[in-house]
């Protein structure tokens, strides 16, 4: 193997904040990044293939946009910066169960290029960028589907759907999706908010009994 691939993958476990360097001593594994990447929140793709189903995926849009103002303070992102927007149509077993409205914070994903993702978005801003989702609020609430979106599901427009909301962040504390996911009527466990892993400026919440772990719904009926 050549020194310069070396190289590379000793810079993406870095960036992945899995390894450190120590100036004058050489580079270390970081146990404390290693916790945060292996408790990593749960996507939607992860949460089908869980249940042994084959995921798969149709591009609805993806590219660079002009954020609303939830956003924006969301991002806090100022006048004339871009978010990127990918919308995608989620099929478990070729059934679709899901519309994705995803937007990222453009600032922290130089280059993104995802209309041809085939795959976990959650795993490509990992394994590209080093962005490892490990905090999320969300919050889900009936909503009836509209002509379009009650099309892409195959369902009867009006039909009673679950709207699901998320807010992400990294392992930084870094703000960087916001997703609005349309779900097909499916049994749910709902969660308010979840901790993957400590983040600045927050102490992860001591874990009790009751706790729930966000979970999208099961998806083989």
């Amino acid at each position: 193997m050549s020194r310069r691939t070396i190289q590379q993958a000793i810079e993406i476990l870095v960036r992945e904040g899995l390894i450190g360097r120590q100036r004058g001593s050489g580079t270390f594994i970081n146990p404390n990044g290693v916790a945060k990447r292996y408790r990593a929140i749960a996507s939607i793709t992860d949460s089908i293939r869980g249940q042994g189903l084959e995921v798969s995926y149709r591009i609805l849009d993806s590219g660079l946009a002009k954020p609303n103002k939830s956003a924006a303070a969301f991002f806090r992102i100022g006048a004339g910066a871009l978010v990127y927007r990918h919308v995608r149509l989620v099929m478990a077993n070729g059934r679709p169960v899901a519309v994705a409205n995803t937007l990222l914070n453009a600032r922290l994903f130089e280059g993104i290029e995802l209309s041809h993702l085939d795959q976990g978005l959650y795993d490509t801003l990992r394994r590209q960028f080093g962005r490892t989702v490990v905090h999320a609020e969300d919050s889900y609430r009936p909503f009836a589907a509209d002509e379009e979106t009650a099309r892409l599901l195959n369902l009867k427009p009006n039909t009673a759907i679950y709207l699901a909301e998320r807010r992400a962040y990294d392992q930084g504390g870094e703000a960087i999706e916001l997703s609005v996911i349309s779900l097909v009527p499916v049994p749910l466990e709902i969660s308010i908010a979840q901790t993957g892993a400590d983040w600045p400026g927050k102490t992860a919440p001591r874990p009790e009994p009751w706790d729930y772990r966000v979970g999208f719904g099961d998806f083989r009926r």
